[in-house]
């Protein structure tokens, strides 16, 4: 069975708006950190934005969703995934952890931690 986490992952490495909207509530709690730069969501609009807009812009190609892996901290679910990107700059991998809550079936609250873009 696909866990909500690995179908974000799925969603994002597609660049799928209807894919993120579909399994993260409207008012998530969303909280992430990059190399250079913390962020937040509390709606879809803020969470697409972040996603596509800053973190994949629309130049960066989404080679493969190279891996993912799930697990369970008490309550609370992980995922791991990693991106083989492609944009002007050459190949990178990034890859993200998140740790997430889930409310009425859908992702509700989200930590996520980011390794950036490291060139292969």
């Amino acid at each position: 069975m696909t866990t909500l986490g690995e179908r974000f992952a799925k969603a994002l490495a597609a660049k799928d708006e209807a894919g993120v909207r579909a399994v993260t509530t409207p008012d998530l709690d969303f909280r992430a950190m990059t190399p250079h730069r913390f962020w937040e969501a509390h709606s879809h609009d803020d969470l697409l934005e972040v996603l596509f807009a800053n973190w994949l812009e629309p130049s960066d190609e989404v080679v493969a969703l190279v891996s993912t892996s799930t697990g369970e901290v008490s309550a609370r679910q992980h995922v791991a995934y990693r991106l083989h990107l492609r944009n002007a700059d050459g190949d990178s991998l990034m890859e993200q952890q998140m740790y997430y809550d889930v409310a009425g079936g859908r992702i509700s609250w989200a930590r996520v931690m980011c390794s950036g873009f490291v060139r292969v």
